[in-house]
């Protein structure tokens, strides 16, 4: 359930004081005219406010995700404001504006050149007709981008160059006419009934050849569409689409080719130029005036009448050019389109309803106003024989334009200023070194600039930095040129040394520099290009290679330079395309290089010899293979090249699957071998699940500024701050993780030592442990700096003065100085960047008045919660998720001083208990035994409960209080799918955030909103129909075990995360009566079903049933309305969410995923809601399943902190067990009886089982045993009435549990405690039976030597108490309401082999312990009233809670 980038991430980007580039390539402007989107050759989209009237553009978004060019546009409907993309390499997705994020992304692979969104007759959703480089034409779903079907041509089979979807007036079919490279013209028709799934295909129904060669445009007239134009390089025509006759044909002007035209209006049409120009020509007027309005029959005779050969070549009056004044030559071809004005204005000079936009390789927009003639104002400027009217541009607006209009530049990751000579500078590469915190910068003038990023972010964004506590910088000097390629190979593997960093540039080289001296060490020179990129080989090669780097260049070689050895050690340089891949095959020995013609040349490292060079699909085989190998061996390849901003993108994807198959690998073991130390079992998940802090550069092409995106990975941060917590309590010393203290001072060089260096003094200083580079003050880790910047600029600032008060003072939070550009990751992995907008403009530096302050930092917070509805949830997310991080591991706070003084009052606490506990530790150790009564210990633990209560109002005002600050204007609330995505996220924290912002979300939707939430959804539940059965088990209390493989099971199941985690139901639900319902068939359907189970069972357990009562449900049926203290549990939407959880959950097919969180939600909302769905659940069914998620799974260990996540299999056995747990809690009663019905069953198959031939020993009833004591022992302690009331049942579970043999040598109380909490139920060990009074009056006798149970009858009441005499001849029985005591005699044969059959010997009847004569015993639990004592074998004393006693003889 949990996506792609499953781990939660908040991007920040950091533009710098240049606009990126932006060569567009293709544009479209919204139905409402309101906003524009451009591509680019680089794979970036962006967004264009444009204003009302004037159409000035201002941009606003970046949309990345696209690998290479943008090659179409398309808007998907009038209505929805979302739109279709498509690339180069044949990715297409699908972006929503509102909330700013892609919602769908797949590949195909057919390139796209051409997309039109139109939703065909008799379909529920929309459809996307593509057409391209190729043949046919792909009709793909709005919804799901799921190929329909396609449309192929049998005549004539050629590239589709543009195409047209119409619907003829007079006609039930949908008409689709396309038009090919070659000239053929083609028309298909589609039928309403035509259902195509991606296999069918629909061939033309007619076809004709024009008089026309490389034609890529097709356009029809809007109000009569039989009028069709077409362009080609070398002219337009027009043409009657009804029998595909000329009507009309203009040649380019000499020296221009045409690039495309569009109509205006009826008489007039605009053609496009490749060199930015455009044309307006008249059409002919008595060409035009044939042409019949569509469905009109009247002038078809004249219509299709035979022209002449001189009306044919009758062309077009040209009246008009659009061109930018004083223009300079165009890299690119620009990008054009045409849109209506919805109203006339009359502000312009002239009066216009047409409007022509342009879309350039310099990124800007130029909209040009056509104006509207007359006829016979037109007529007199065609015939007026002057030059042609040129128009110029009445708006024109650039990206460079919008960013010099901020006043104030863009806060970098570096700024100009902060150096002497204050000149300017272009970032050519960068690195980050997260276990540092340094900044790596390559310049464009060749210097390295070496930086502590978290002082230098915290001058950038936030008030009140000082002069002093600037960041140093470090500048290394060596290269004649840009630095191109910067490499720390000790982050990628610690093999190398830590005090390394190699940097490749423009001038040919490859030098290593030595961080501790900061000089240069090395200089190789042995490539005759451009450094493109530096690598490092994957563990597996030779030592030789391991003691290399790799080196790829712009002359298209690559070489292995030997760090040890100062020396290439291979030179590969016989390729003759550009490099595109590096993969490695270190079993082999060989090292792969993929070229972009698609060439592999396969080296061997060891030689240097050039093996095979192979081509076509072999070469895609053998990368394939290299990488299916290198995930065993935990190899990687690198992609060359790609575009860099990507990068991040895939390392995000990679990373966290790498990190779960790691943490899946290593799982539990690691904790174990950790030998008990929770710290360090901590420190192996931190590092498994990367770091806090990712800076990854962006840019769209290698002539920009590199801008810096800061990601924040929510997870890893909250992992690294438990790991640093619970290092600092790890009491063994020699068990600790060696703590690192950093040290501050102005001399960077003096004070910086690199961990792991090698110590030039030798003897005993050399085997000093290293200390750790820290630019953070003394006294702050790094995962708490890095969440005090993401604390700070994620707060609300300036909605409640006072809070903001308490959390700077308290808490020590920053505030920010100026707006911050967000990023938004979508589910599919691709990004949206905010631009700067006037309101980056403002800063605020002090001195200023506290009231401008907070006004200005109101104005940010309701610009940031306004955005979108994804990033309020994802930022919601993060701040209730970090803030209960930082209050559970002991109040910690951001100032400095506090954080030293609570690390020592731990201390001091952790001694002082050690002191008082221990003996034989010397005196100093001794009087430390009074610290924790102290009154400074007295008062810091004060601060604490003020420091948490400051944690909680301020989780409280995000989770609760935040819409209402706002005000609902400026608020976008949370997306709820996300959020039901996070319900059973992998990390502790972020589940339980992302719950309690859903449930606080629901609270104020209220009663009528969750109601209308419910009716949008129950539309997608699956109809389990009363016959269906989900397939469960072969025999019921006997389901299949599980394989228990020798590795964890983690292992060998899909890894979570993902859409994939949102599973197929596998169950063809009823099709609902909503014709906006996307396909029955689609992933989206499917995937809208498993978000309609989840939050409808959310609403149902937190809820009560009465919220899901007056719905519509899939089958049409409307429940009565009426007041929900009086509704039943007969409501069909309640029964189909509970079939539909108990599905999820009891089935065991193959294709559901074992350990999903969709799985996991399941889990959770059955225990949550079991009082809900009870009635329509099979409980035997679901509680066998539950305790079947529990076995084969290892146990963490007892001090492993609760918010670590767990192996996909460990956690779904924890959801498991706290599902038993709430079911158990909910209905006692139900829970026992039908553990005790699957007993039963059990047992009466074991007599049957040879006959059956069934293996009866890995029945889950069976292996359960263990979590059923533990259940029980829950229950006992929360519910104790509620298992007396069923007593008799209870010892059929537990003696089902234990073994007789132990119970026969131990005993029954020793080895379940809890049972002896009942005074109903009692043991002899003389003759091994089991005596249990019941509720109904019958005395239970279990013998445990032949495992039978008899039952006896002897009260009319409850027996509230029974026990054995000493010699364990006899036994007493004790009534209380009845006021009756029973002796019965057990006795033996001859010799004691055997034994007679109980009876009662002696009936008494109690004067003083009576339920009568004591009224006070009505407040007690009614088992604990009375208890029984044998004095000596004939006397019984019995005892009443309330101190009375009487004595009984025999």
């Amino acid at each position: 359930m949990q996506t792609a980038s499953s781990s939660l991430a908040v991007p920040i980007i950091l533009w710098g004081n240049r606009c990126p580039t932006h060569c567009i390539s293709s544009i479209l402007i919204s139905p409402q005219q309101d906003v524009c989107v451009t591509g680019s050759h680089d794979g970036q989209m962006c967004l264009w406010n444009l204003k009302s009237n004037t159409f000035k553009a201002t941009p606003s978004r970046i949309f990345v995700g696209h690998t290479r060019a943008v090659t179409c546009l398309a808007w998907l409907s009038p209505a929805a404001k979302s739109f279709f993309s498509c690339s180069e390499a044949g990715e297409m997705s699908l972006w929503d504006l509102d909330d700013s994020s892609c919602t769908e992304a797949v590949t195909s692979g057919f390139v796209h050149t051409m997309a039109q969104a139109y939703n065909l007759v008799g379909r529920r959703s929309g459809q996307i007709f593509c057409n391209g480089y190729y043949p046919d034409i792909m009709v793909y779903d709005a919804a799901s981008l799921s190929l329909l079907f396609r449309l192929s041509s049998k005549i004539n089979s050629d590239w589709i160059t543009s195409v047209i979807v119409m619907k003829p007036a007079q006609s039930a079919d949908d008409v689709v006419v396309g038009l090919s490279l070659s000239g053929s013209m083609k028309v298909w028709t589609i039928p309403p009934d035509f259902n195509g799934q991606g296999r069918e295909f629909i061939f033309e129904n007619e076809s004709k050849q024009l008089r026309v060669q490389n034609a890529w445009t097709l356009k029809s007239c809007p109000t009569f569409p039989r009028t069709m134009l077409i362009v080609s390089p070398t002219t337009w025509q027009i043409y009657d689409a009804g029998d595909f006759s000329l009507l009309c044909s203009t040649h380019v002007p000499k020296g221009l080719y045409w690039g495309g035209g569009d109509f205006l209006n009826t008489e007039q049409v605009v053609i496009y130029a490749t060199d930015g120009t455009a044309y307006l020509y008249r059409l002919p007027a008595k060409r035009v005036a044939r042409v019949p309005f569509p469905g009109s029959d009247a002038n078809n005779q004249q219509f299709r009448r035979t022209v002449s050969t001189s009306e044919k070549e009758l062309g077009g009056s040209l009246f008009g050019i659009l061109k930018i004044p004083n223009a300079t030559p165009l890299s690119c071809e620009p990008s054009w389109t045409i849109f209506r004005s919805a109203s006339a204005t009359g502000e312009y000079p002239f009066h216009v309803t047409s409007y022509v936009i342009r879309g350039d390789a310099r990124g800007r927009i130029s909209v040009w106003a056509i104006p509207e003639y007359t006829k016979d104002q037109l007529t007199a400027l065609i015939n007026s024989g002057g030059e042609v009217t040129e128009h110029a541009p009445f708006e024109i607006t650039s990206m460079d334009a919008e960013w010099d209009r901020l006043t104030r530049r863009q806060p970098g990751i570096i700024d100009r200023a902060e150096f002497d000579d204050g000149g300017s500078f272009k970032i050519t590469s960068s690195l980050y070194v997260s276990m540092h915190g340094r900044m790596f910068l390559g310049m464009e003038d060749g210097a390295i600039i070496m930086l502590p990023l978290m002082q230098k972010l915290c001058i950038q964004f936030f008030i009140g930095k000082k002069t002093p506590e600037m960041p140093v910088y470090r500048i290394l000097r060596g290269h004649e040129g840009k630095v191109t390629a910067l490499l720390y190979p000790h982050q990628d593997d610690p093999r190398y040394d830590p005090g390394m960093l190699i940097s490749g540039g423009i001038d040919f080289t490859v030098r290593v520099w030595d961080l501790y001296q900061c000089h240069l060490q090395h200089t190789f020179v042995c490539q005759a290009g451009e450094i493109l990129q530096l690598l490092t080989p994957p563990s597996g090669c030779n030592t030789r290679v391991l003691n290399s780097i790799c080196s790829i260049a712009s002359d298209h070689s690559v070489a292995l330079l030997s760090l040890k050895e100062r020396k290439a050690i291979m030179m590969a340089s016989r390729h003759v395309f550009p490099i595109q891949a590096v993969k490695w095959r270190p079993v082999d020995d060989f090292l792969l290089v993929q070229c972009s013609d698609g060439t592999v040349y396969v080296w061997q490292m060891e030689t240097g010899h050039l093996d095979r060079v192979v081509q076509g699909s072999a070469a895609e085989d053998i990368m394939k293979a290299c990488d299916e190998q290198l995930g065993e061996a935990g190899g990687f390849g690198e992609d060359i090249a790609a575009n860099p901003t990507l990068h991040l993108f895939r390392a995000l994807k990679h990373r966290n699957m790498d990190a779960a198959r790691q943490a899946a690998k290593l799982g539990l073991k690691n904790m174990s071998a950790a030998g008990g130390n929770s710290a360090a079992a901590v420190e192996a998940w931190a590092k498994g699940f990367g770091c806090p802090l990712t800076v990854q550069a962006v840019r769209s092409n290698s002539l920009d500024q590199e801008n810096h995106l800061l990601l924040f990975d929510v997870e890893a941060l909250i992992l690294q701050l438990l790991a640093e917590e619970n290092r600092g309590e790890t009491s063994d010393p020699a068990k600790a993780t060696p703590r690192m203290e950093p040290k501050t001072g102005s001399d960077w060089k003096s004070t910086s030592v690199i961990p792991g260096a090698a110590s030039v003094t030798g003897g005993a200083e050399a085997a000093k442990p290293a200390k750790h580079i820290a630019f953070a003050p003394e006294g702050m880790s790094m995962a708490m700096e890095v969440a005090q910047i993401l604390i700070s600029l994620l707060y609300a600032w300036g909605l409640d003065h006072e809070m903001d008060k308490l959390c700077v003072e308290k808490l020590g939070m920053l505030q920010p100085k100026q707006a911050v550009n967000y990023g938004i990751m979508s589910k599919t992995g691709f990004m949206t960047l905010l631009l700067p907008t006037p309101l980056h403009r403002k800063s605020i530096e002090l001195p200023q008045p506290q009231e401008r302050i907070r006004d200005m930092l109101s104005n940010l917070t309701r610009n940031h919660w306004s955005l979108s509805s994804t990033l309020t949830t994802v930022h919601l997310m993060t701040i209730v998720s970090v803030a209960n991080t930082l209050m559970n591991i002991q109040n910690a706070t951001f100032h400095q001083d506090y954080e030293k003084r609570r690390k020592l009052h731990k201390r001091l606490v952790r001694m002082d208990t050690s002191a008082v506990t221990s003996s034989g530790l010397p005196d100093a150790t001794q009087g430390l035994g009074g610290y924790t009564t102290s009154d400074v210990a007295q008062t810091f633990v004060e601060q604490q409960a003020l420091i948490k209560q400051t944690w909680s109002q301020l989780t409280a005002m995000h989770c609760v209080l935040l819409s209402e600050r706002l005000g609902y204007e400026n608020y976008k609330p949370p997306d709820v799918e996300i959020l039901i995505r996070r319900w059973q996220d992998r990390c502790l924290e972020i589940r339980t955030g992302a719950q309690a912002l859903i449930l606080s979300e629901l609270r104020r939707m209220g009663t009528h909103g969750r109601r209308r939430l419910i009716e949008r959804w129950a539309v997608y539940l699956p109809n389990f129909q009363e016959s269906e059965k989900p397939p469960v088990f072969e025999v019921r209390p006997m389901p299949p075990p599980v394989a228990v493989a020798e590795t964890p099971a983690s292992e060998n199941a899909p890894e979570a995360g993902g859409d994939d985690d949102f599973e197929d139901l596998q169950n063809d639900p009823l099709l609902a009566t909503d014709p906006n319902l996307p396909s029955i068939y689609s992933v989206e359907y499917r995937k809208k079903q498993s978000v309609a189970i989840l939050l409808l069972g959310i609403i149902g357990a937190e809820f009560g049933a009465e919220t899901l009562s007056p719905v519509r449900t899939p089958t049409g049926d409307r429940t009565p309305t009426g007041r929900p203290d009086n509704l039943q549990f007969t409501d069909p939407v309640i029964r189909l969410v509970g079939k539909a959880l108990s599905y999820i959950v009891v089935n065991q097919d193959e294709k559901l995923q074992p350990y999903s969180s969709l799985r996991r939600s399941a889990v959770d909302l059955l225990g949550r809601g079991f009082v809900v769905w009870e009635p329509f659940l099979d409980v035997g069914h679901v509680l066998l399943s539950l305790l079947r998620l529990t076995l084969d799974v290892e146990r963490p260990p007892a001090n492993l902190p609760a918010s670590v996540p767990l192996t996909p299999a460990a956690d779904m056995a924890r959801a498991a067990r706290q599902a038993l747990d709430m079911i158990a809690s909910a209905r006692p009663p139900v829970f026992i009886t039908v553990t005790n019905m699957e007993i039963t069953r059990h047992n009466s198959l074991i007599q049957s089982a040879q006959t059956l031939n069934i293996n009866l020993n890995n029945a889950v009833i069976v292996r359960a045993k263990e979590e059923l004591l533990r259940t029980l022992d829950l229950l006992i302690n929360k519910n104790p009435q509620s298992v007396a009331d069923l007593i008799v049942e209870v010892i059929d579970v537990v003696i089902h549990c234990l073994d007789p043999g132990r119970i026969k040598n131990s005993g029954l109380v020793e080895l379940f405690p809890p049972i002896g909490r009942f005074p109903m139920v009692a043991y002899c060990k003389q003759n091994r039976r089991v005596a249990v009074g019941s509720k109904k009056g019958g005395v239970f006798i279990y013998e445990l030597r032949g495992m039978k149970v008899q039952s006896y009858s002897g009260h009319g009441l409850a027996v509230a108490a029974i026990e054995f005499a000493p010699d364990g001849k006899h036994f007493a029985s004790f009534s209380l309401r009845e006021g009756k005591l029973l002796f019965w005699q057990i006795g033996a044969t001859l010799f004691g082999l055997g034994s007679t059959q109980p009876r009662c010997v002696k009936t008494c009847k109690a004067n003083t312990v009576l339920w009568q004569n004591w009224p006070e015993l009505k407040e007690h639990m009614e088992y604990r009233l009375a208890r029984l004592r044998w004095i000596t074998n004939k006397d019984v004393l019995c005892m009443l809670i309330n101190g009375k006693e009487e004595k009984f003889s025999l």
